[in-house]
């Protein structure tokens, strides 16, 4: 033990300095030092290591729980939006296909997109295809060329007078470009054969003037026509004279 009046260095158990005969239980301000025990050294070791392992224990978890919070944001799951793949006619001249949602129809003579979900329907010696359902809608491609038509304006007139007969009513009519190629478009609302209420969106077209005039018609369920148009416009826009 370390005099503190005189430095003198004493047995740790001295009560008296050697060398100036101090107290060495008694400070010098008057009151009494206890010593510090061993064990009480040892306990606040011990406290302030048990601290420090609390606070890296805790530390090591927030850490960890960030980590984890960063990991499933970066594996969150992948929404697959792969549409199904289009399947080509067997006519068709490898035109691409820009939409996977939609497969390819050619036969030689005409080209265009339709919904995946749609199929070619059996036709009619006057129809060169039909795609769609059963029941409606359905999309079809007439060649009217045999009919002598002289111009656009006379074809769309013939057109009208025969829906007119029929029973059907012209809801809008407009000139359209069908392929870069003049065309009318007539929308016409009636009753089918089988009595339902339809409405057709038919695109008069104007291959060759005075000599190849076609038309492509789009059918559909008056309640159901204003949802499905869009997939026709899609159908007309996608259409193309390959030969």
């Amino acid at each position: 033990m370390i005099c503190p009046k005189c430095g003198h260095k004493n047995d740790m158990d001295a009560t008296f300095c050697e060398n100036c005969g101090a107290n060495l239980k008694t400070n010098f301000s008057g009151g009494s030092r206890k010593p510090v025990k061993k064990e009480e050294r040892i306990n606040k070791s011990t406290k302030i290591l048990i601290v420090v392992c609390i606070i890296l224990v805790a530390g090591l978890g927030i850490t960890a729980g960030v980590l984890i919070e960063m990991n499933k944001v970066g594996t969150a799951p992948v929404t697959n939006n792969t549409s199904v793949s289009p399947s080509v006619n067997s006519t068709s001249n490898n035109v691409p296909v820009s939409n996977a949602q939609y497969k390819t129809f050619s036969n030689g003579v005409i080209y265009f997109q339709y919904p995946s979900s749609w199929n070619v329907l059996p036709n009619t010696a006057n129809i060169m295809v039909i795609v769609g359902f059963t029941g409606y809608p359905s999309f079809s491609v007439y060649d009217e060329s045999k009919y002598g038509y002289t111009s656009l304006a006379a074809y769309a007139s013939s057109s009208k007078s025969q829906m007119n007969a029929n029973g059907y009513t012209i809801l809008s009519e407009q000139s359209n470009m069908v392929n870069g190629l003049s065309g009318e478009e007539i929308v016409y609302q009636g009753q089918s054969s089988d009595g339902k209420m339809i409405t057709q969106q038919m695109e008069l077209v104007e291959k060759t003037p005075g000599s190849q005039y076609f038309a492509l018609v789009g059918v559909d369920n008056t309640d159901n026509y204003d949802q499905d148009s869009s997939t026709f416009n899609q159908i007309i826009n996608s259409f193309k004279f390959i030969s």
